[in-house]
């Protein structure tokens, strides 16, 4: 199986993942866990746009990786206009999720309790560039990513 085959599967698995209220079984790396602080009431929200955002990079990524500008048309505004004062850029954070770049994938989220919560995923080495995934949900509204398990 080439590279490109196997990132294609695993991108069919996350957006199934992300589709699906249960959780698919399959498991052919292993997944890390982290835990993270949200404001109260936020959880749902976070998380809710984290898979929205995850989804749309997935069924973008083939045939062919769009460029910056049309990336600019496919992720929400107020996403793209988050980048703008911190040290990420939008460009530099899109490189993290290129085919070629792309070292994790969803495996699911949950809420713990009112201001934590879960993120669980699937990596086939560990360590791994995780600052993409982190992030993500900083940008959303989290505080940083504290990882708390390998399974």
């Amino acid at each position: 199986m080439t590279y490109l085959e196997s990132m294609k599967i695993n991108l069919e698995d996350e957006k199934n993942r992300i589709s699906s209220s249960s959780l698919i079984k399959k498991n052919n790396g292993f997944v890390v866990e982290y835990i993270t602080t949200c404001r109260p009431g936020c959880g749902a929200v976070i998380l809710s746009e984290a898979k929205k955002i995850l989804l749309l990079i997935n069924n973008n990524t083939f045939p062919k990786w769009p460029d910056l500008d049309s990336w600019l048309s496919i992720l929400p505004k107020y996403f793209i206009d988050s980048f703008s004062d911190d040290d990420w850029i939008l460009e530099n954070w899109l490189y993290w999720f290129e085919p070629e770049n792309r070292f994790w994938f969803l495996w699911s989220l949950a809420s713990v309790d009112e201001t934590h919560l879960k993120i669980s995923i699937l990596v086939h080495e560990h360590p791994f560039p995780s600052e993409a995934l982190e992030v993500l949900f900083m940008k959303l509204g989290t505080d940083e990513l504290e990882e708390i398990n390998i399974r």
